[in-house]
C-alpha cells in the first residue's frame, strides 16, 4: 500500500514536466535532419511531386534504430504519451512506446546500426586569411560508412559573447550551412569577440546517427572593435510650452559586432564668446534605452542655436566600448510659430452703390462676423430702399473647410455678415436687384486667423485648438 501511495505522489511531482513535454510534441517537429533526410529521398522525384513527397515523409518518418526496453520512467503509470510519431520527436530520438504511455527517446543501436553514414569526426578550426577552416572525417575505414546513394554534411555552430571561454554561456545550436564537401571555409558568418564551437551531422536517404562531439572552442583573432556612432540625426519640433521649446531627436541603430546596451545623449547652447567662436552652454546628457532610438528634450531657449549628439555604448566583459559620437546643429528659431500677419488690404469695385467698406470684423461668442456698409441710394417717391447682400468663399487655407455662398436682404445701408471662417477670403456684392448680371458693387476681404483675435480680445475664452 505505501508502495503504491509513493508512485502516485512521484506522478503527481512529475506531472507538470510531462505535461510540458506533451505541448512540445504536440506538433510536428521541424528539425533540420529530418528535413535533410526527406529531401534526399524525394531527390530524384519529379518537380510537380516533389513537395507532396517531402510532407508524406515528415509526417509518416520512421526513424532507425531500436527503442530501448528498460526506459520505463517512474511515472509510466500516468499513462501520459509524450508522441504518437517518430515525427515529433527531436534529433535521431524516436517515439517510444511503453506500457500505457510513450516518450521520445534515443535508440540504443544507433551507432552500431548497419547501413548509415558514419558518425563524423571534427578536426580543430582554424583561422585562414580572411575565413576559418571547418574540417571533419567522413568515416574512412568505418564499413558502416558504404551507405548508396547521396550524403549531405549539415554543419552547426554555438557561441557566446565574452573575451573568455565559458562552456556554460553557449547558446542554443543554428544550422550554418548545408553540404556535401567534408571542409567548409566561413567568411562573414562568424563575428569578433564570440567564442565557438561546432559540431556535424552526416545525413542519407537511410537516416542519420546523429550530430558529432562539438569541435575545439574557437574565437576569431581580431577582437570586437567599439560600436558605430548612431545614424541620421534628424531633429522634430514638437511644441512650444511656457516660452520654452521641446523637440524630439531621433536616429537609426548601428550595425555593431557586439550588442547595444544603451545610448547616451547629449545637448548644449552655443553662444558666441569673447572671441566671436561658438561655445556650449551648460551640456546635459540623458542616457536611453537600446531599444529606444528618439529622445524627447524639453526647456529649450527659444531663438537659439543648440548642439545635439547620440553616442551608442556597447558591452564586451567587464568594460564598456563606446562610439564616436553622431551630431547634428538645431536652430530653435525654426520652432517658433510665424507670426499672425494683419488682415489683408481690401479689394474694392464701386459700380452704382459707392462706398463699399469693411467697417470691422467681430468675434463674439466663438463666432465670426464682419459689419459693412455703404452710401446709401436716394429713395424715389419716399418708397424704402432694399439691397440684395451676396458674399461667397473664395479660399481658405484649410481645404476641408466648406465653400459658402450666402444671401440676405436689408433696408440698412449696414449688413453684419455672418457664418464667417478663420484664415479665409471672401467675395461680397450688394446691389439693388436680386440677381443683377454684373452686382452694383463689390469687395474682399480676408478674415485673419484664431491667434489674431486671441492678442486683440486677449481673452481666454479663444480656444483656437477647436
Amino acid at each position: 500500500m505505501q508502495s503504491k501511495v509513493i508512485v502516485v505522489l512521484a506522478a503527481l511531482a512529475l506531472m507538470p514536466a510531462v505535461l510540458s513535454r506533451t505541448r512540445r510534441y504536440s506538433r510536428m517537429q521541424t528539425n533540420s535532419l529530418s528535413k535533410t533526410r526527406c529531401d534526399l529521398m524525394c531527390f530524384e522525384r519529379e518537380k510537380e511531386s516533389k513537395a507532396q513527397c517531402r510532407s508524406q515523409c515528415r509526417s509518416q518518418e520512421l526513424k532507425p534504430g531500436t527503442c530501448p526496453n528498460s526506459d520505463t520512467p517512474k511515472w509510466a503509470e500516468a499513462c501520459v504519451e509524450a508522441c504518437n510519431t517518430d515525427a515529433q520527436c527531436d534529433g535521431t530520438q524516436r517515439c517510444c512506446h511503453h506500457g500505457c504511455g510513450s516518450t521520445c527517446s534515443e535508440p540504443l543501436d544507433l551507432l552500431t546500426l548497419p547501413g548509415l553514414p558514419a558518425l563524423p569526426t571534427m578536426e580543430e578550426p582554424k583561422e585562414k586569411r580572411r575565413g576559418v577552416v571547418v574540417k571533419w572525417s567522413d568515416g574512412v575505414g568505418d564499413a558502416a560508412r558504404a551507405v548508396p546513394g547521396r550524403v549531405l554534411y549539415l554543419l552547426e555552430e554555438q557561441h557566446h559573447l565574452g573575451p573568455k571561454y565559458e562552456e556554460s554561456r553557449l547558446g542554443e545550436w543554428n544550422l550554418l550551412l548545408r553540404t556535401n564537401k567534408t571542409k567548409v571555409s566561413l567568411r562573414n558568418l562568424l563575428k569578433p569577440g564570440r567564442w565557438y564551437r561546432f559540431r556535424v551531422a552526416a545525413v542519407s536517404a537511410s537516416g542519420t546517427r546523429g550530430f558529432s562531439a562539438p569541435s575545439a572552442s574557437f574565437t576569431p583573432r581580431r577582437g570586437p572593435r567599439p560600436p558605430p556612432m548612431p545614424k541620421k540625426l534628424k531633429v522634430r519640433p514638437l511644441k512650444i510650452e511656457n516660452g520654452t521649446v521641446t523637440v524630439r531627436l531621433e536616429w537609426k541603430e548601428p550595425r555593431s559586432d557586439l550588442p547595444v546596451i544603451r545610448y547616451k545623449v547629449f545637448w548644449s547652447r552655443r553662444l558666441r564668446g569673447l572671441g566671436g567662436e561658438l561655445d556650449s552652454v551648460l551640456v546635459n546628457h540623458q542616457t536611453v534605452p537600446k531599444d529606444q532610438h528618439f529622445i524627447e528634450i524639453k526647456d529649450l531657449q527659444p531663438n537659439s542655436m543648440y548642439f545635439l549628439q547620440v553616442q551608442t555604448i556597447s558591452h564586451y566583459g567587464l568594460g564598456k566600448l563606446r562610439s564616436e559620437k553622431a551630431s547634428i546643429f538645431y536652430n530653435t528659431t525654426a520652432t517658433m510659430p510665424p507670426k499672425e500677419p494683419e488682415p489683408e488690404k481690401l479689394q474694392r469695385r464701386e459700380r452704382k452703390i459707392k462706398g463699399l467698406k469693411l467697417n470691422k470684423i467681430i468675434w463674439y461668442n466663438q463666432k465670426l462676423k464682419a459689419r459693412i456698409s455703404w452710401e446709401p441710394i436716394p429713395r424715389v417717391h419716399e418708397a424704402p430702399g432694399r439691397y440684395y447682400v451676396h458674399w461667397t468663399t473664395i479660399k481658405c487655407d484649410d481645404p476641408s473647410k466648406p465653400i459658402k455662398d450666402l444671401s440676405a436682404t436689408t433696408e440698412q445701408s449696414t449688413f453684419e455678415l455672418y457664418e464667417l471662417d478663420y484664415h479665409c477670403s471672401y467675395k461680397i456684392n450688394v446691389s439693388r436687384s436680386r440677381k443683377p448680371k454684373i452686382p452694383d458693387s463689390e469687395l474682399v476681404i480676408s478674415v485673419p486667423g484664431c491667434d489674431y483675435f486671441k492678442r486683440k480680445v486677449n481673452s481666454s475664452q479663444i480656444n483656437c485648438q477647436t
